[in-house]
This record gives C-alpha cells, sequence and structure tokens, in this order.
C-alpha cells in the first residue's frame, strides 16, 4: 500500500532544491527555520493576544469535537450552523480568522523569501493569498478527517458532459469517474502551516498522506479512514509546506498542550479565493502594503480579470467603482 519508505520522507532544511523536490514528489515539505526566534515569540504572543481577546468578546471560533469539524458549515436542513462552532456546542479547537488584520509579525511572515520560492515553484509567477488564519489545537480535540484543499477543483473529463457541472461541486461530490485515472489535476492550492510551538504526533500534529497528492482522487471518509497517515512534526520556527491536493487533517490533541499552528493559504490567481481580502482587508492595512502585499490580497488585474473598468490598469483601487450609466451632453 505504501509507495514510500519512512526513511525517505522530507526531513525539515533550508536548502530550495531540496524543498521544491520534495512537494513534487512527496506532496510537501519541511522548512528549517523559517520564523527567527525573535519574531516567532512576537507571533506567538500576537496569537494569543488575539485568541484571549476574541473569546472575552464572544466572537470565538471553535471547532475540532465531534460535532464541529471545520467544513460541516450547515445542517441537514441546510441551515448555517454559525452557533455550532462554540464551546458551548462542544467546540474545543480555536480558530482565529483574517490575520492579515490582526498584526504586523502577519504581514511580515507573508515576505519569508524561502517559503514564497517554493510556492511560486508550484503554482507559477501568480498567486492569490486565499486565507490566513491560526488553528490552536487544545487538549481533547479530535482528529479532522483526511481531506484535500483543491476540493472543488473539477478532474479532467472525457468528451462526454461532465457527470457533474463544475458549479455543483461540494466537498463529498466530485466530478471523477475513474479510479485511477490516467490524468489528474494540477496543483492551484499550496498551504504553509507555520509551526509556532513545537508540533508533535501527541500535540496534535498535522496528519498527512505523503503522495497522495497524486492519486487523482479525494479520501473516502469510509474507504480511506485507515489510510497511512503521518505526523508532521517539526521544531518551534519550522514551516510544512503542502500541495492542496495532500490527503491531510488536523490530528488528535491528547497531549496536555495546546498546539499553536498558524495556516497561509495560496490559490493561483484562476480561482476564488477563501477570505474577499479586497473587502476584508482593514483600510490603515492596505494603506501601507506594498504592490507585493496589494497583489496577494487581489488588487493587482491578472490578463484583465479582476478589473473594475479599463483592463490595461495594473491594479484597483479600494472603493473604485465602474463608470456607470452615463448620456452625452
Amino acid at each position: 500500500m505504501y509507495d514510500w519508505t519512512p526513511a525517505e520522507l522530507p526531513q525539515a532544511t533550508t536548502d530550495i532544491a531540496t524543498l521544491k523536490a520534495d512537494i513534487d514528489r512527496y506532496g510537501y515539505c519541511l522548512l528549517r527555520d523559517a520564523i527567527p526566534p525573535p519574531q516567532l515569540e512576537a507571533a506567538r504572543q500576537r496569537l494569543l493576544q488575539q485568541a484571549a481577546a476574541e473569546l472575552q468578546a464572544g466572537q470565538a471560533f471553535e471547532d475540532g469535537g465531534a460535532k464541529q469539524q471545520w467544513g460541516a458549515f450547515t445542517d441537514a436542513e441546510g441551515r448555517t450552523r454559525r452557533d455550532a462552532f462554540r464551546a458551548a456546542a462542544g467546540g474545543v479547537n480555536q480558530r482565529v480568522w483574517v490575520l492579515i488584520n490582526k498584526g504586523a509579525v502577519w504581514r511580515a511572515l507573508l515576505q519569508e523569501p524561502t517559503m514564497r520560492a517554493v510556492v511560486g515553484h508550484v503554482l507559477g509567477a501568480d498567486y492569490l493569498l486565499s486565507s490566513y488564519g491560526a488553528n490552536i489545537a487544545k487538549p481533547g480535540g479530535i482528529a479532522m478527517p483526511l481531506h484535500t484543499d483543491q476540493w472543488w477543483m473539477p478532474e479532467p473529463i472525457k468528451r462526454a458532459p461532465s457527470p457533474v457541472p463544475a458549479g455543483s461541486l461540494t466537498r463529498e461530490l466530485s466530478n471523477r469517474v475513474h479510479e485511477n485515472p490516467a490524468m489528474i489535476a494540477p496543483p492551484v492550492v499550496v498551504n504553509v502551516m507555520w509551526m509556532l510551538n513545537d508540533f508533535t504526533e501527541a500535540n496534535g500534529a498535522t496528519r498527512l498522506v505523503p503522495r497522495s497528492h497524486l492519486y487523482g482522487r479525494r479520501p473516502d471518509k469510509k474507504k480511506d479512514k485507515d489510510a497511512p497517515s503521518i505526523p508532521a512534526e517539526g521544531a518551534a520556527g519550522s514551516a510544512m509546506l503542502f500541495d492542496g491536493r495532500l490527503w491531510h487533517g488536523t490530528g488528535a490533541n491528547v497531549s496536555e498542550g495546546m498546539r499553536l499552528g498558524v495556516l497561509t493559504t495560496f490559490v493561483a490567481p484562476q480561482f476564488r479565493t477563501q477570505v474577499n481580502f479586497t473587502l476584508a482587508t482593514a483600510p490603515e492595512v492596505l494603506a501601507a502594503a506594498d504592490d507585493d502585499l496589494r497583489a496577494l490580497l487581489g488588487f493587482k488585474i491578472w490578463n484583465a480579470y479582476g478589473r473594475v473598468e479599463s483592463p490595461v490598469a495594473g491594479f484597483v483601487q479600494p472603493g473604485e467603482q465602474s463608470l456607470g450609466e452615463m448620456g452625452a451632453g
């Protein structure tokens, strides 16, 4: 069942060539010393302060319980389950969303050059920030089912009409028709899991199935529940970069401490982002943003896509409006 051996799996490194080769072959790579110690401590403190404040304000998003798994946004009747993601309803872990607005340390993290080189290797010259949040895995949090973060990507099909139109795809409903397809969808998502403290199997380190990014299908909750997953363990300050097609999920935290992880998701420029950063980003953050950050946030026009009016403008501006209905005088 394995098409890898434990001895050959990626090890933490700072060598860009090795990182690129690892993510191509195994679907993930481990970047050592991704966050320098002073920045690491600042990030850790900023996250804990923000999480405590959101809890105190009654705004915390808590999941990781049997009925609060991420992705289960609606109930059986299709109603939004917003109130389900609370400790009172069984939530254990805490999510802190939209970090772009919640401290300069998070914006600085996006500039880490080795990380960006690997992301560019997978996604190409242009890509967007899709989401940027933290997952504080607390003691008692259960394992998340294995899943992919590119579930919405239509799979290659033959000339016959697709069995499931692109707009009808869900996490459970795929248009895949062959168990072992000859062709698979390309990678269009890269995740970066920043480890703010040591990630261990006991404290819920992300579980992943090496090389599953090449399987050409999503995991089946029943058939693949015992797939040979491994914990992505690493020292504080490391980062794990992984292909969005890779089977993965938060591990169960059976320790007595928290696992502090920050997840940055990048996506190719053709696709809709998880967070609408053109609306969500705070005005003061945009006012100080350079062109690189504005491009990540979706303000750069890509081959005429994302524009407000003219297709030849470089960037759209916050609040920019189309000319609208006009008449000659």
